[in-house]
């Protein structure tokens, strides 16, 4: 039997063949030929091996002190120990030829996945690219706070612009183009990654669903019945003059601090449950925000969650107050989606969506003609308590939606039609006619990468595309939310900021009308697997006992997840609880907490 012996080792064997046993100048180093035992039913040794046979290499440690340690296989030291003694090494400049000082092991640094081990290697280590941990890769915490459903005060309205621009950066954070933080390392790869639900090891993951298999889902629409019950508020009439605006002409914002808008949750909404409770072939009620985030999910990067609660057969898919779903993203699908190494610049994603929801709650309000006096409704706005016509125009429009079974199906539920009641929002209709309007906006906020006062008038189409691009979840759930009406134009302004480093004007450079079936069609929106999805998240939950359940976005990959939580999660018991401490205590003359007197 032979071996074959790497380095140092195999030039004596040899040489000691070829000079047999003459003498050498130079005394060779006496190196028997190790043993190897022969074991073919296995690996490794025998099993029976008897404890006086040597196992080959291990008997070649003891001549390490003689060759060279370059010319041998290194090996890692895994212990704690080890590594400290490699790191004072390299640190005294005692590594290998050729590395100096500093250089070689890289010292032990407990981090991410690299807690433990360290690499024993003659090269140094190249250092780790991208962020340093202070942007959505560090510090994020995944808890967003409550956020007004009023967007214009309180987080753009002017109080807050003098403490604002005192907290923007001074131009390294906000002009940085692959240097540094992020940048071009952040290409394809979505910027904002923060949980809308801090997540809890309690509760239980009941199924994943990949974003790519939401496709996949199809009911024929043409089977799909809709049915109006109920009108709300008052629908006004679109001013047409916003049509011929152009860039040339562009029109400043307006500011509606004076109204109030409202996105009440479903279970806070003052008809639904009724609906739900007096209808028996009712089954879900939701709003339109709730299912066209549903709807456009394969859309989205960012993460979002929807609450869905069963109770007796009956789903309620409800939104927290204050989440995502309130709030809109701006350029969330693109190449280079905004940077949130800094969350307080007024380009990080937070701000910018802010500064989106503010800027769609004033076109609502901008666009109408109010010269004409808006159309009175069945009933008044459910949400206006104070009944003094601060309320913002515009209708609510309650529909029943039968959605039809699969006669395939294993399920029994799943064969039968269901029925849902969604809360459905118009914002008006045009002059002379009863064709409903749904009005929205994309807004600009980098002049230098979109620059939509030179291309619109010559480019529309091309800038069209790459809001398409750019804003694919936000334009799916505007569509949806379309459809779901009953709006059959779909008018899409066109906004940017006066100033790039002022977030609070804007100016209203065009207005682009589109036929909702028709814009769908190009965004690719189909509603045969909009509804296909609905009825099969429907038909999910219903094998499900009763409870409540989270549907929640995953920030890091493509997939959903259902988490089954316990009834008093998200504060509901706590918010009671509270509400109740403030009853029992004692209030003065101006409404404020009495101090407790002495006794």
């Amino acid at each position: 039997s032979s071996v074959a012996i790497s380095g140092r080792g195999f030039r004596v064997v040899w040489l000691r063949h070829r000079l047999g046993d003459r003498a050498t100048e130079r005394k060779m180093v006496d190196f028997p030929m190790p043993v190897v035992s022969n074991h073919l039913d296995g690996w490794g040794p025998p099993p029976h091996a008897e404890a006086s046979v040597r196992f080959g290499i291990c008997d070649f440690v003891e001549h390490l002190d003689k060759f060279p340690t370059h010319r041998i296989g290194r090996i890692c030291d895994f212990t704690a120990a080890g590594q400290r003694y490699q790191a004072e090494r390299a640190q005294k400049g005692k590594g290998f030829k050729g590395m100096g000082k500093g250089k070689g092991v890289q010292p032990l640094v407990a981090d991410k996945d690299d807690q433990g081990f360290s690499l024993v290697d003659s090269r140094p280590m190249p250092g780790k690219s991208g962020s340093k941990g202070k942007g959505a890769f560090g510090r994020s915490k995944g808890r967003q706070k409550g956020l007004p459903v009023n967007y214009q005060e309180g987080i753009l309205g002017q109080k807050q612009k003098v403490s604002y621009q005192a907290s923007q950066p001074t131009g390294k954070g906000m002009k940085s183009k692959g240097k540094g933080k992020g940048g071009q390392q952040r290409r394809g790869m979505p910027s904002y990654r923060e949980w809308s639900v801090q997540t809890k090891t309690e509760w239980n993951v009941l199924r994943d669903i990949q974003l790519g298999d939401l496709k996949n889902l199809k009911i024929d629409a043409k089977d799909v019945v809709y049915e109006d019950l109920l009108w709300c508020g008052k629908l006004p009439y679109y001013s047409k003059a916003f049509d011929r605006i152009t860039v040339k002409s562009e029109k400043p914002m307006r500011r509606f601090e004076e109204l109030n808008f409202f996105n009440v949750s479903t279970s806070d909404d003052p008809l639904l449950p009724d609906y739900l409770q007096s209808d028996p072939e009712v089954s879900v009620i939701a709003t339109d925000h709730v299912i066209a985030c549903l709807v456009a999910a394969s859309r989205s990067v960012y993460s979002w969650d929807i609450l869905v609660t069963k109770i007796a057969n009956k789903l309620i898919f409800d939104k927290r107050d204050g989440s995502q779903v309130d709030f809109l993203s701006v350029n969330e699908t693109a190449q280079e989606p905004p940077n949130n190494d800094d969350a307080t610049s007024i380009n990080s994603p937070i701000k910018l969506g802010q500064e989106a929801s503010c800027i769609n709650q004033n076109i609502t309000q901008m666009v109408l003609e109010h010269d004409l006096e808006a159309e009175d409704m069945e009933q008044p706005n459910p949400f206006d308590e104070d009944e003094d016509g601060s309320v913002a125009s515009g209708a609510y429009r309650y529909r029943k939606i039968t959605l039809p079974g699969n006669p395939k199906a294993e399920e029994e539920f799943a064969t039968r039609p269901v029925s849902l009641i969604v809360r459905t929002e118009v914002n008006c209709r045009m002059p002379g006619s009863n064709e409903y309007v749904s009005v929205k906006a994309l807004n600009e906020y980098n002049h230098k990468s979109t620059d939509w006062r030179k291309k619109l008038e010559t480019q529309r189409g091309a800038c069209l595309a790459n809001e398409i691009q750019n804003n694919a979840f936000k334009l799916g759930r505007w569509t949806a939310q379309a459809i779901l009406s009953g709006c059959s134009t779909l008018k899409l302004g066109w906004v940017s900021r006066i100033n790039p480093n002022d977030p609070w004007t804007h100016s209203l450079l065009n207005v682009h009308t589109h036929n909702t079936e028709n814009f769908a069609a190009q965004i690719r929106l189909i509603p045969n697997n909009m509804y296909g999805i609905l009825r099969t998240i429907i038909d999910t939950v219903m094998t499900w006992q009763d409870g409540k359940y989270l549907l929640l976005k995953d920030p890091t990959k493509a997939m959903i997840r259902f988490y089954e939580v316990p009834w008093e999660t998200f504060g509901e018991e706590e918010e009671a609880e509270g509400e109740e401490e403030e009853e029992d205590q004692e209030l003065d003359e101006d409404g404020n907490v009495a101090p407790p007197q002495p006794v």
